[in-house]
Formats: C-alpha cells, sequence, structure tokens
C-alpha cells in the first residue's frame, strides 16, 4: 500500500472543492450540501455531530474519484465536520478527551486513516495534515448493501457502554466503536436498606403524558443482590418495571431499570423522596417527576 501524502491545495483540489461542495446554480433556494445535526446520549455523555451533506448526483466512483485518493478532506461540505463529546470517550480503543473536533479522513485504496483536529471552526480547506492531527487512527472502508446518494452519519446500534458510529455514502461506510464511561452507582448498606425494606401501600397520580393511569397499587421493596430493589407495575397500561434505587442525595433515590439482574437504564425523569420517623424507619415516600410534579405518593403498610 503507497503512503497518503497530505498536499496544501493547488489549483486542480480547488476546482475539485467548487464542484463537490457548491451548487451550480447561485439563485437556488436549496443548497447543493444541506446542513445536518446527530446527536445521540448513552448513559450521561452525549455525542453530536455537525455537517453538511452532499449528494451523490451521478458521479462515480466516490472513493477514489470524487474524493482522492492521496488527499486528507473533511467528509462533508462547506465548513468542516464536526464532533462533540461532553465526556472522555474511546474511539477504537484511542482515548479522546471531551471537547469538540473538526473531523477529517484521509483517502488511500483499502485503509482510510480517521483524524480529530481541536481546530473545530474552519472551513474544508486548506486542512490540515495528519501530523498536525492531535489523535488519528486507521479505519477500512467496507462495501454497504444498501446505496446511500447522501452522505449519512448515524449511530446504528446503541449500547449500555457506547454506540457504533457509522459514515455511509454510496455503496461504502466506515464504522468505529464509541465506549463511553460507566455511570458510578453508589449503594447502601443492608444496614441501612433495613429501613425501606417493607409492604407499601402507593397512590398512582395520573400525570399526562407519563402515566395515564390512577389508583391504588401494592409494592414490595427489599434488599437483593446489594440492591434497594422492587418490581413496580403501574396500572393495567404499563409492564411492570424492575428497578434497583441508588442514592441521590439523603433519604433520595433515583430509580434504575434493572435487565437480568444488572442496572441498565438510569430513569432521569424520577426520583423517590423518603420521610422517616424518629427511629430512623422510612414511613412515606414521594415519587416526583423532573419538573416536580408528584406521580406516586406511598405509606409503609409494614
Amino acid at each position: 500500500m503507497r503512503r497518503i501524502t497530505f498536499r496544501a491545495f493547488s489549483a486542480a483540489a480547488a476546482v475539485l472543492a467548487i464542484v463537490l461542495f457548491t451548487s451550480t446554480n447561485a439563485s437556488a433556494q436549496i443548497a447543493a450540501s444541506e446542513f445536518s445535526t446527530i446527536s445521540q446520549t448513552i448513559d450521561g455523555t452525549v455525542i453530536s455531530m455537525e455537517y453538511s451533506r452532499p449528494s451523490r448526483r451521478g458521479r462515480s466512483p466516490l472513493f477514489g474519484g470524487v474524493m482522492a485518493y492521496g488527499e486528507m478532506i473533511t467528509p462533508g461540505a462547506n465548513m468542516a465536520t464536526t464532533i462533540e463529546f461532553s465526556k472522555d470517550v474511546t474511539m477504537d480503543g484511542h482515548a479522546i478527551p471531551a471537547g469538540k473536533y473538526s473531523v477529517w479522513i484521509g483517502f488511500e485504496e483499502g485503509e482510510w486513516e480517521f483524524a480529530l483536529d481541536e481546530t473545530w471552526q474552519r472551513f474544508h480547506g486548506p486542512h490540515p495534515t495528519m501530523d498536525e492531527a492531535e489523535y488519528h487512527f486507521p479505519v477500512i472502508p467496507q462495501e454497504a448493501a444498501m446505496e446511500m446518494e447522501t452522505l449519512a452519519f448515524l449511530f446504528p446500534t446503541v449500547h449500555r457502554r457506547g454506540t457504533t458510529l457509522r459514515m455511509h455514502w454510496g455503496r461504502t461506510m466506515i464504522e468505529m466503536d464509541i465506549i463511553v464511561p460507566a455511570t458510578k452507582l453508589l449503594n447502601i448498606t443492608a444496614e441501612e436498606a433495613a429501613n425501606y425494606v417493607g409492604t407499601w401501600q402507593v397512590e398512582v397520580i395520573k400525570n399526562p403524558p407519563f402515566t395515564m393511569y390512577s389508583g391504588d397499587i401494592e409494592i414490595e421493596i427489599n434488599y437483593e443482590n446489594d440492591y434497594l430493589h422492587s418490581v413496580i407495575g403501574i396500572g393495567p397500561y404499563s409492564d411492570p418495571h424492575d428497578l434497583a434505587f441508588f442514592p441521590k442525595a439523603e433519604q433520595v433515590f433515583y430509580p434504575v431499570v434493572l435487565m437480568n439482574g444488572e442496572p441498565a437504564q438510569k430513569l432521569e425523569v424520577a426520583y423517590f423522596e423518603f420521610d422517616k420517623n424518629s427511629d430512623g424507619k422510612a414511613v412515606r415516600f414521594l415519587a416526583r417527576r423532573d419538573d416536580d410534579s408528584i406521580w406516586l405518593s406511598g405509606s409503609r403498610e409494614n
């Protein structure tokens, strides 16, 4: 495989940029490459991208032709494509600090180089060199089963530890695994949990669109696998929720959905406030939404 060389824009490259990224009709109201955004949140980490989307418009080949081998180009049009991470992540095993970056790809047949540069507010050319980009690593282009007329970035899979970022144009795509930091869940001891364990009578307050049901239910709060735990079925229109409760503040807990006994999804939209008696035993709770409205009111039966 021959070495990629990155050079300043020549007159020919400038002409290519004009063909690629500007409208052929100055009076047209729709841009040749419309602006787009995409965002994904995983366990509190927000990943967002901004880019303009060139279309194929009959041109072939895209890679090795429109985007010439031996060039370093932002995958997009107009202003450089950007990606932003709200927390530190890893991309294909490479540590990337939280921040916003411009995105670049060095194109070569068979293997490309994906690069992030801390100077994010810049035009699609002139580009940085690969040595100037703070973070870069190889990526392997793949043949896609579906044709994509307009360049697209997407997150085709999301899991509890991260996501896959895919770039797809024409019949070619690249994919990169992004791993996010796991939320550290504080727990309580069995001795502390004993103050909350028991049978509770709960009034469900209709609170659209969060819940469309109102009525009374009974729940058990117990302590299992080091979690304060309950299975709560809120009315006939909701499947039971297998929940663990983790401390948010003194006598305040937030619920986390359990899947196969493991914490899977923190419910950011609600929290449980408990009141204790003089013996330190919890006797009442209110479950509030993030707008402070009440949707559950519980009192201890035993």
